[in-house]
C-alpha cells in the first residue's frame, strides 16, 4: 500500500494482508506522524488489525500491535490462488516479499518440466511457484531450519507432496561445491540472497561476491538452462551491476547471454529523486 519515498511517506511501509496490516519504521518517526497515520488506515480500511514494527539500523526489532488486542497469530494470504503462511511476529521478514510477485508468475511460466536449484530459498516462494508450473523437482537451500519449515508448510498448503521435493538446511557456497562434486545439474537456478549473510565459514555481501556465486551457479546450469538472480540492494544499481557482470566469466568456463530483465511490481513505486531507478533486480541468464 505504501513504498518509502515512492508514496511520499519517506522511510515507511505498510503492507496489506487483507484485514490485518503491518506497518514498518525504517527510521525514527514522530508520534502526531504514526498517529495520522493508524487514523487514516482505520478509516479508510477498517483493519482488524494493525502491527507495529520498528527497523532502526543497528538496532533490534521492535514489535508491538496498534490496534487489536495482539499481534495476531500466523495465518494464511492467498496470492494468484496460491497459499502462503504468513507471520507478522516474526523480527525480520513476514514469509512472503509481496514486491517479487510478478517475478514469482514469471518463474511459474518458465518452469515446465525443469528440475529447479532455489538458493537462500527462504520460505520457497518462488519454487511453489515453479512446482505449480510444472516444474519436476524442486531442491531448497537456506541455512535457516526455520525457513525450511516454513517452506515445507508452504507446499503442504498447496498440496504439493514435500516427497517430490528436496528441503536442505545448510550454507548455499557449501552446497554449490556439493552439487559439482556429484556431478549435479538443474535447469532453472534461483539465487536470490540477503543483501549481507554469515555462514558457517563465509561472509557473504552482494556487491563483493555476486560474480563468484553467478559463476558457480552456471556452473551447476544444464544446457540452455536459466539462472535468475536477484537482489533489493538499493546502492547496487543496474550500471553497478552491468558494470560488474563480465567479472562472472572469472568463475565459469560456460558462456552466458543476458535474456531478461525486471523489477518490483508497479504498485511498489520509487521516487525518482531520492531512489533513482528500481531498487530490486531481477536478471534472467541462459
Amino acid at each position: 500500500m505504501v513504498n518509502s519515498y515512492g508514496d511520499a511517506l519517506p522511510e515507511v511501509t505498510i503492507d496489506v494482508y487483507d484485514k490485518d496490516i503491518l506497518v514498518q519504521y525504517f527510521k525514527p518517526c514522530e508520534k502526531h506522524i504514526k498517529n495520522g497515520i493508524y487514523h487514516a488506515l482505520n478509516e479508510i480500511l477498517a483493519p482488524q488489525t494493525v502491527t507495529e514494527k520498528i527497523r532502526l539500523k543497528g538496532e533490534d526489532i521492535k514489535t508491538q500491535a496498534i490496534s487489536g488486542q495482539k499481534v495476531p497469530e500466523d495465518f494464511v494470504v492467498q496470492e494468484n490462488s496460491i497459499r502462503f503462511n504468513i507471520s507478522l511476529r516474526e523480527g525480520g521478514g513476514t514469509g512472503l516479499f509481496l514486491d517479487q510477485r510478478d517475478n514469482r508468475m514469471k518463474v511459474q511460466t518458465l518452469a515446465k518440466d525443469k528440475e529447479v536449484l532455489n538458493c537462500f530459498c527462504y520460505t520457497s516462494s518462488f519454487s511453489i511457484y515453479a512446482s505449480l508450473g510444472g516444474a519436476v523437482r524442486t531442491t531448497n537451500v537456506d541455512l535457516s531450519n526455520r525457513a525450511i519449515e516454513w517452506s515445507k508448510r508452504n507446499f503442504l498448503l498447496n498440496q504439493l507432496d514435500v516427497n517430490n521435493h528436496e528441503f536442505v538446511v545448510g550454507d548455499v557456497w557449501d552446497w554449490i561445491k556439493r552439487f559439482q562434486k556429484r556431478g549435479r545439474t538443474f535447469d532453472m537456478i534461483i539465487i536470490d540472497p540477503p543483501s549481507f549473510s554469515t555462514g558457517k565459514t563465509t561472509v557473504f555481501t552482494v556487491e563483493k561476491d555476486f560474480p563468484y556465486l553467478l559463476g558457480q551457479g552456471l556452473n551447476l546450469l544444464r544446457e540452455d538452462g536459466i539462472l535468475i538472480f536477484s537482489t533489493n540492494l538499493a546502492k547496487m544499481n543496474y550500471s553497478k551491476f552491468f558494470q560488474l557482470l563480465p567479472k562472472v566469466k572469472n568463475f565459469t568456463t560456460k558462456s552466458y547471454k543476458l535474456i531478461g530483465i525486471s523489477s518490483q511490481g508497479l504498485d511498489f513505486p520509487i521516487d525518482g529523486i531520492h531512489i533513482g531507478e528500481p531498487y530490486l533486480k531481477f536478471i534472467m541468464l541462459s
